[in-house]
């Protein structure tokens, strides 16, 4: 067996052994139990997926292909699907205004 990711979290180290067996190979979760040492261990990657040395190439591509998705879709959720929009940062500021304004009149009315 050799490690093929160092998770940051079980949860992640999960989501990638299912990734794996979805594509027919066996893997196994290392150090699982250990997060509950934080503060005890040594800083360091404490999970790891490890897989068959013969599935090692398939499983790191694989793998790598998976983080390079997220990393697309995190940008995308950053920028927003067609790039930065203009309109978002004018109109809302501009609603707030309204709105700020509208509740400052409806005040100064019921004082009369």
């Amino acid at each position: 067996m050799i490690t093929v990711y160092q998770a940051n979290s079980s949860f992640d180290a999960k989501l990638a052994q299912d990734l794996l067996l979805f594509e027919g190979i066996e893997s196994h979760i290392m150090g699982d139990f250990l997060q509950g040492g934080v503060g005890e261990l040594q800083p360091q990657s404490l999970v790891k997926v490890m897989a068959d040395e013969n599935d090692f190439d398939r499983a790191k591509h694989i793998i790598q292909q998976w983080q390079e998705k997220e990393v697309s879709k995190t940008q995308q959720k950053l920028i927003g699907r067609n790039g930065p929009s203009e309109k978002n940062t004018f109109f809302k500021p501009l609603l707030g205004f309204i709105i700020f304004i509208f509740i400052v009149g409806s005040y100064f009315l019921s004082l009369n």
